[in-house]
């Protein structure tokens, strides 16, 4: 039985007495999405979520052993049955807070350790079509056959508000599918970053951060933005995998 939940699910099991940790972490999502005074930057995650074609996974917290198998196990069901939820979608992973206090730095250690974790148990081989190799600005986190972007939000943000939740580690994943058609090449993608970075500049005390571009420019590279700092004065720039292979 696969442990996604849907909106009306998981709103249908805080009714019931769903895991107080875990309600806490939906409703805290649930206001980000639907603030109307301040709305959420990325309007496709706010669409998504509201027209309930986003799919939620809770796991314990990542640094355990439970906490990886629950997400390789989640992602993997999620991925199959992405295609048929919507044009846009993503996973959004909520992990069990854990009661130390974590720096950027230190969750980005946690959400390469997962993501290491998960290509090493990788039920399908790497894509054919994806560079395997970090230094390649083409290359993107893969999982079960498929590539996608990666976005952490944590507590220890204190002026990249969009990064920031209150109650600890989440994840959001989308298969890079859901960007067909937003290129920066294309009218529709071109748009579509023109409002985002608009709201962006809003919602954040900081200005963008210098790592973030478009998938495919020979400059960026996207893992770079998976965990993105707190200041622009920091950039982690070293692939944080050492012994990465395809």
């Amino acid at each position: 039985m696969s442990s996604l939940q849907t909106k009306s699910q998981i709103e249908s099991a805080i009714d019931d007495g769903l895991a107080e940790w875990k309600t806490r972490r939906y409703r805290a999502f649930h206001e980000t999405m639907t603030d109307e005074e301040m709305p959420y930057p990325c309007y496709f995650a706010v669409d998504a979520h509201q027209e309930g074609d986003l799919r939620y996974l809770f796991a314990p917290a990542a640094t355990t052993e439970a906490g990886k198998e629950t997400v390789a196990d989640g992602l993997a069901d999620y991925l199959d049955e992405a295609p048929d939820i919507a044009d846009v979608t993503a996973l959004a992973i909520f992990f069990e807070p854990q009661e130390e206090e974590h720096s950027v730095a230190e969750y980005r250690d946690e959400v390469w350790e997962l993501l290491a974790y998960l290509h090493r148990h990788d039920p399908e081989p790497w894509p054919e079509d994806v560079p395997s190799d970090p230094t390649d600005t083409r290359w993107e986190f893969c999982y079960a056959g498929e590539p996608m972007f990666v976005v952490a939000r944590t507590p220890a943000y204190e002026r990249r508000h969009s990064r920031y939740t209150p109650h600890g580690l989440e994840l959001t994943v989308q298969p890079r599918w859901v960007f067909d058609g937003l290129g920066g090449d294309t009218e529709a993608g071109q748009r579509a970053r023109r409002i985002i970075r608009e709201q962006l500049a809003d919602y954040d005390d900081v200005p963008r951060h210098p790592d973030i571009g478009d998938y495919g420019d020979p400059d960026v590279h996207e893992w770079e933005q998976y965990v993105l700092p707190d200041s622009n004065d920091e950039r982690f720039d070293e692939f944080p995998v050492s012994d990465w292979t395809a």
